[in-house]
């Protein structure tokens, strides 16, 4: 394991760098837009935009992949993300801001395929789930981590969008400078999502409701903690506690993945990210405390960012190895549609139930995950239970002794006959008194 982490150290540094970038732009625009005046439905609608271009993204990757190698697109795409949020500073609008954000989402669906892919490569199933569960951590200790910068300016002034520029140009120095050879591309291929969702449905619906809780929760996350009245600094360090949750349980239950069935660990997983968000809810509706609710924001993310790299862990285990680039685009695209119905339906959610809509729309998608993983477990232990063959008493002296006699010699000494001989043999037979054995009988 310390020789393969050494083998992709750049790269998760590369990745590092850009999540930081990342998080810290994902809640800085979500503020920024309740600040222009924009609506809760209308931020969802600006935010969701990120998530089409990650869909889009994640279906033709791989053909500029499979043309520069995997080097040259992460640095293409590494470019084009930093320009963003410079960009977002020339003109207040919601209509260039999800085109913005449209742009900013293949770019990223381009980083992330790219980097998985790459991890993929190489490693065997028996590492695979610590090695994933690794990725995640840099993940979130990345966006996480981001989210402490909102407390050096404010959100109105123009000095987070260049930190977030500088984030994002800065992920291309460690990918550019590395030593390890970079893998060699799969041939140019359509995404097609049918053969991972035949595979592993659970891994696709996997990684579609993780999609649907991380980007809820960093989308619209800091538009609940406004709404029940958390000052700035407690809304970065409620975003900051949520997203670096996941670091404490990536790894435990990653290798906890390795040693139990993937799917079950899946669903009780999901389970748990239920009662928290039903907890969270709770406590808006009826006892707010504010260091309560930044305690149940690490629970949250704590488990709810470990779906993913579990989904992810699974699939992988079914995908053949040339295959690779199309499961991570195929979970991208799972994810996408996820990450696009979060802000959608979880702003709606917002303004129909209150604050505590949030969470109660999460609830519902990681509980739909829990019922449908523990479906299909069940039903394949039905049907394996099903083809195991059942014990039948039977009489010794089913066969006769001359039936046993002739299949004896049948297998002991192999003749092959004629068929005008079996026909001879059955005259002569029946002219002497004896009863033929049907030649089919001891085959």
């Amino acid at each position: 394991m310390g020789e393969l982490l050494k083998r992709v150290s750049a790269l998760l540094l590369s990745h590092g760098c850009l999540l930081i970038g990342n998080g810290l732009f994902m809640t800085l625009l979500s503020l920024r837009s309740n600040l222009e005046g924009f609506s809760t439905e209308l931020t969802g609608i600006i935010m969701s935009g990120y998530f089409v271009g990650l869909f889009f993204g994640a279906r033709y990757t791989g053909y500029l992949v499979d043309r520069v190698g995997y080097i040259r697109t992460f640095s293409v795409f590494a470019s084009i993300i930093s320009i963003i949020p410079l960009a977002h500073m020339l003109w207040t609008d919601p209509v260039f801001w999800f085109g913005l954000r449209l742009v900013s989402g293949f770019a990223m669906a381009g980083l992330l395929m790219v980097t998985e892919s790459w991890l993929n490569a190489g490693v065997s199933n028996q590492h695979r789930g610590g090695l994933l569960a690794i990725y995640m951590i840099v993940n979130y200790l990345g966006a996480g981590g981001a989210q402490l910068f909102l407390l050096l300016q404010d959100p109105s002034g123009y000095q987070l969008f260049v930190m977030a520029s500088i984030c994002f140009s800065f992920c291309l120095v460690p990918v550019a400078l590395t030593r390890t050879a970079e893998p060699q591309p799969d041939p140019p291929e359509p995404l097609k999502i049918m053969p991972t969702l035949r595979t592993t449905p659970v891994g696709f619906l996997g990684a579609a409701c993780a999609g649907f809780l991380s980007a809820s929760f960093n989308t619209m996350g800091p538009l609940f903690a406004l709404q029940v009245d958390l000052s700035s600094q407690q809304i970065s360090w409620f975003m900051a506690l949520g997203i670096c949750g996941g670091l404490v349980l990536q790894t435990p239950i990653g290798k906890l993945s390795d040693r139990i069935e993937r799917r079950k660990v899946i669903a009780v997983v999901a389970g748990l990210v239920v009662l928290i968000c039903g907890a969270i809810a709770a406590q808006v509706q009826f006892y707010l405390r504010p260091e309560l609710l930044l305690a149940s924001s690490f629970l949250y993310g704590s488990l709810a960012f470990t779906i993913y790299s579990l989904a992810a862990a699974h699939a992988n285990d079914w995908a053949k190895p040339e295959r690779r680039m199309q499961t991570a685009g195929a979970l991208m695209v799972g994810y996408s549609i996820g990450a696009i119905a979060g802000p959608l339906l979880s702003s709606n959610g917002i303004s129909w139930f209150g604050p505590q809509g949030l969470f109660i729309f999460m609830a519902i998608a990681a509980g739909l995950l829990s019922l449908f993983t523990l479906g299909r477990v069940s039903a394949q232990h039905y049907q394996r239970k099903r083809a195991k063959p059942q014990f039948v008493p039977r009489p010794g002296s089913y066969y006769t002794s001359g039936e046993l006699y002739r299949a004896v010699q049948a297998e002991s000494q192999p003749v092959e006959i004629a068929a005008e001989d079996l026909v001879a043999e059955s005259e002569e037979d029946t002219s002497a008194g004896v009863k033929p054995t049907p030649p089919d009988r001891f085959e």
